[in-house]
């Protein structure tokens, strides 16, 4: 029998040496820029960088100053990064010069990110204790989680902290609403599971999935421990069980309602297209749990044969096996594990319209009740001493190996064109990390040939799918590559190429969002046509471009006075 000293010895150095792995495999993580979105989570986001709007963040979209409109309520998250901006930068309202962006150092934000992992995987390592788990597969468990790959786009992306954050609150919520003792303690940690949902659900939406995770435990609870009768139990975990279901109630209505921001994007397919892609998706999340290799974070199913689908489908029914032949056969931590791993795969599942097929970060919290499941069934299946110290040297090496490439992956997270690049390698027709690369190109890493080339690729992506779809329309992003190689060919002084882009964006109807694209198009055209000496139709761009948007009207007339001073020399 463990005494409680043996146990609290175990517990102190399993989180020891969680932490360790953890910050082994994200050592390298801490030189990393700001990539991707966090430039309009951090950087940009105006109320992120000032504290007196805090409970403005509670208001709001996550990305309310980025290109587009979204509808990512993830308060939490942001107060998290005001938080870091505060203590991160070295005085009130220091930019850099160079980006006019608030000069603030990456480092803390990804001390901040890995904190988060780290206690999502210690508060994983404690509810699998709690659950009766053998400390050896508890541990085992926690550690091949805290450093498998899949995360490393949730820990060293800075804007990937959500994840993390909504799986530590999620994981506590479960450790308090399995308190025992009085009905005192009981009843508190129901309050306080509550509360940590509450948490949760402000810092990612898919916690919404935490009701069915702990209704799934609180059905297995009496079988992993059976000093109680069932009906116990049940009955002392009502109040949890009833406040976590209240609780999604009242987000759901409230997110459909006054917290709606946006439609939410999807992918525009149909459900017999879903159908095959949650086949395949699902297939290829088993291939990446196993062999996390070619990461990256545009994945799309545009070249996965469709035949994927039927080894996705048949790798679902054996999961789905597995948890009944669990809960049969009396292996009750097996089917926890797998009934976890499905509860949470189901609403990334591609079933439920997504903006993506399939997206690794998805699987942060799915992977820990797969990796569950698949360390009991083995070890269970291993009888000889032998046979079981082969399966820890096994299990020893793959997480050696997963520290290896989570340590490879982050490097990819070094900063811009690193990640852009590392993308694209996977996913050449990725437009999203080609018009950031090229950006990046224009903007930050001063590369015009580099900028151009890639907004030129994008077009002809863009000719590509034109020609597939029949759809004769513009893509707003299309307008943008146009306007900025426009652009370029400008500041080369290629103004008729310029001008030729500037007419493909003025040539087809806008619609309301596009309307800043379209003003720019006519304040470029204005000018190169003002460079070749078209003063007439010059001063008609710049009239619509007014009329369009008439805060350009100070822009516009420079220009105007500056052609005016130019024809009377």
């Amino acid at each position: 029998m463990t005494t409680r000293g043996e146990t609290s010895r175990f517990g102190f150095w399993a989180a020891l040496a969680v932490c360790a792995a953890g910050l082994l495999a994200y050592s390298n993580s801490f030189t990393g820029e700001f990539v991707w979105d966090d430039v309009s989570s951090v950087l940009l986001h105006e109320h992120v960088q000032d504290p007196s709007q805090f409970v403005q963040l509670f208001k709001e979209d996550q990305h309310a100053f980025g290109r587009g409109q979204g509808n990512f309520y993830r308060p939490l998250v942001a107060a998290s990064f005001m938080l870091d901006s505060a203590l991160a930068r070295p005085s009130a309202g220091a930019v850099d010069p160079e980006t006019g962006l608030p000069d603030l150092t990456p480092f803390l934000f990804h001390a901040t990110n890995l904190a988060w992992h780290l206690a999502a995987a210690l508060l994983m390592l404690a509810l699998l204790r709690r659950l009766n788990a053998a400390p050896w597969a508890a541990l085992a468990v926690a550690l091949l989680w805290v450093v498998h790959p899949l995360h490393t786009e949730a820990v060293t992306y800075i804007s990937g902290r959500a994840d993390s954050m909504a799986a530590a609150f999620m994981f506590a919520a479960l450790n308090l609403a399995l308190l025992r003792g009085g009905a005192g303690r009981r009843i508190a940690g129901a309050l306080l599971s509550a509360l940590f949902f509450v948490a949760a659900l402000l810092s990612k939406e898919s916690a919404a999935i935490y009701p069915f995770l702990l209704l799934l435990v609180i059905a297995l609870e009496p079988r992993l421990d059976a000093a109680e009768s069932p009906s116990a139990v049940y009955l002392r975990r009502a109040l949890p069980a009833g406040l976590a279901i209240a609780l999604l109630v009242g987000y759901g209505v409230l997110r459909a309602t006054w917290l709606k921001f946006a439609s939410s994007e999807s992918v525009a397919s149909s459900f017999g297209q879903r159908i095959i892609e949650t086949g395949q998706s699902f297939a290829l999340y088993i291939r990446v749990i196993f062999l996390p290799t070619g990461l990256h974070m545009e994945r799309t199913l545009v070249d996965v044969p469709v035949w994927l689908a039927l080894v996705g489908y048949l790798l679902l029914a054996g999961c789905m096996a597995l948890f009944v032949v669990g809960l049969r056969r009396g292996h009750y931590r097996v089917a926890l594990g797998m009934g976890w791993f499905l509860i949470a795969w189901f609403p990334i599942s591609g079933l439920i319209p997504l903006n993506a097929p399939m997206a690794e970060h998805w699987m942060y919290v799915p992977l820990a009740g797969f990796l569950l499941a698949l360390v009991e069934w083995v070890w269970q299946r291993l009888h000889s001493p032998a046979a079981r110290q082969f399966a820890a040297v096994a299990a020893y090496a793959a997480l050696l190996l997963f520290v290896g490439l989570s340590v490879d992956r982050n490097a990819d997270w070094k900063n811009n064109e690193t990640i852009y690049l590392a993308t694209l390698a996977k996913n050449p027709d990725s437009i999203k990390a080609r018009y950031n690369l090229a950006v990046t190109y224009e903007v930050l890493r001063p590369n015009l040939p580099g900028a151009k080339r890639h907004y030129e690729k994008i077009l002809s992506i863009y000719d590509k799918m034109r020609a597939e779809s029949g759809d004769q329309g513009m893509w707003p992003q299309e307008r943008e590559a146009h306007v900025a190689l426009g652009n370029i060919l400008a500041q080369e002084g290629q103004f008729e190429a310029a001008i030729a882009h500037y007419t493909e964006v003025l040539k087809s109807p806008a619609e309301q969002e596009a309307a800043k694209t379209v003003t720019a198009a006519l304040l470029g055209r204005g000018k190169a046509l003002l460079a070749v000496g078209d003063l007439p139709n010059a001063f008609q761009d710049l009239q619509r471009a007014v009329t369009q948007d008439p805060s350009s009207k100070s822009e516009a007339a420079a220009l105007a006075r500056e052609a005016m001073l130019l024809g009377t020399r």
